[in-house]
């Protein structure tokens, strides 16, 4: 709890001697749990040398609670290493066993991680149904750090910039900032300090995709300060990954850019693939706004080739950054043919496969391609969904892609209202920023868009 990571490892692991020693066998599975559980902030294959061991001890035992708590953190080890559907068999095995013994706690414990798999996984829409389930029985049993675990990670139901290659849970990102808001302050009341870390970083995942820019940088610096504090990698990865976002959305790459390759270095760092994608897809997209799409190509082959499926969160993170890529170096049909295939796997694509990010690229391959009534279309309705969901970052670059779509067209008066509307939203996310040569960067950069709009 206090981030002091050694003197906890050296504990659990003389729990774990003297336990093996006493014969205590429920005891040496309880510090196997413990130690996997901490190597997770830091080493996900020494993690998963635990969970084993655990598993494979809680399978000697009569009472089966022990080996649905190791199923569940088999399947979390899975999800982090791209793994979302044997995460998935673990935790439904786990909420069958709890489910049998009446264990309301154990339950809610396995909802909050049936969700995480399901947000991971690429599947929004059950995700959020396994959380708001979680979260009535973690009050009912008055967990209240489950509670905060739950109300912070369903901060990615709604289209963030991490989840917008999906079909939204959510109706309004800044319905979602009212749970995550209450995530951290119970956070704080019980004095968790890596879930004050987490509970920050989703809250300025969720304000800087709504253009909150001054509140989001607050609190992603807080939540990375208290990460490095207390030694926690996993959430020192989340940090730079969110402060690489809020900078591209701020338009000022090189810093994003810096962030990204230090997430992606910890990533690797912790063996978590989760994280290492999510890292690449990132950078990739940076390197593609600076222009250096010879990097970015070679970042993306490290980590993504033909055989890679379009599943998870961090995969659609990578695939959408190959569409970027594609589309600058001119090779709009094979965009198009991604954001297809894209639209395709995602598993609720039965609303018409409105995915907000998807769709203004999509829009923008079909502009490439000279076909105006479908970019058009594609574009609104991309808008339709950026408006709804209050995601007013994505709001002006669509515009400024139907702009570009109008104009084409000969001077109109519908380019000049679109170019309008992107340059009122412009100044309002500008008036977030604090810092003046922040805000006077983006303000040159977002008008420079308009001479250059394909960006």
């Amino acid at each position: 709890m206090l981030g002091d990571f050694e003197r906890a490892r050296l504990d659990y692991e003389t729990t774990l001697q003297l336990a093996r020693i006493a014969g205590d066998r429920q005891g040496e599975w309880q510090a196997l749990m413990d130690l996997g559980f901490l190597w997770v902030e830091r080493d996900y294959e020494q993690a998963g040398t635990f969970y084993h061991q655990a598993i494979e001890l809680a399978r000697t035992f009569d009472d089966p609670k022990f080996e649905a708590h190791s199923l569940n953190r088999m399947g979390n080890w899975h999800l982090n290493i791209e793994q979302p559907l044997e995460a998935l068999r673990y935790h439904r095995e786990a909420l069958t066993i709890f489910q049998e013994l009446h264990d309301q706690h154990g339950i809610a414990e396995t909802l909050d991680l049936l969700g995480m798999t399901s947000y991971l996984g690429g599947d929004l829409v059950p995700g959020t149904a396994y959380y708001k389930q979680a979260i009535v029985l973690f009050r009912e049993v008055d967990d209240r750090r489950g509670l905060t675990s739950s109300l912070a990670t369903l901060a990615l139901c709604g289209a963030t910039y991490q989840t917008d290659t999906m079909v939204s849970a959510s109706t309004n990102l800044a319905e979602v900032i009212q749970e995550t808001e209450q995530a951290l302050k119970i956070a704080r009341e019980i004095d968790q300090r890596p879930d004050e870390a987490y509970a920050l970083f989703q809250l300025a995942l969720c304000l800087g995709s709504q253009g909150e820019y001054g509140r989001a940088l607050e609190a992603v610096q807080q939540s990375l300060d208290i990460a490095e504090e207390i030694e926690h990698r996993q959430w020192q990865t989340a940090a730079h990954t969110v402060l690489g976002g809020i900078y591209s959305g701020l338009l000022a790459y090189p810093q994003a850019h810096e962030h990204f390759e230090q997430a992606l270095v910890l990533a690797r760092e912790i063996g978590s693939l989760f994280w290492t994608r999510i890292a690449t897809g990132y950078l990739a997209s940076a390197l593609i706004s600076q222009g250096d799409f010879g990097q970015a190509e070679l970042v993306l082959n490290a980590s993504l080739d033909l055989q890679t499926p379009t599943q998870t969160m961090a995969q659609r993170l990578m695939w959408c950054a190959q569409v970027e890529l594609a589309l600058a170096q001119g090779n709009p049909a094979r965009a198009l043919d991604i954001t297809d295939l894209l639209i395709a796997s995602d598993p609720n694509t039965s609303n018409g496969g409105n995915i907000l990010r998807i769709l203004k690229l999509r829009g923008e391959a079909l502009i490439a391609l000279q076909q105006p009534i479908e970019a058009a279309s594609a574009l609104t309705t991309a808008q339709a969904i950026a408006r709804e969901q209050g995601a007013r970052p994505m709001q002006w670059r669509i515009y400024v892609s139907l702009g570009s779509l109008y104009q084409g067209q000969g001077p109109n008066k519908e380019a000049e209202q679109v170019f309008a509307t992107a340059r009122t939203i412009i100044e309002e996310l500008a008036a977030t920023i604090p810092d003046e040569l922040l805000r006077d960067h983006f303000m040159r950069q977002a008008t420079r868009m308009f001479l250059s709009p394909s960006v």
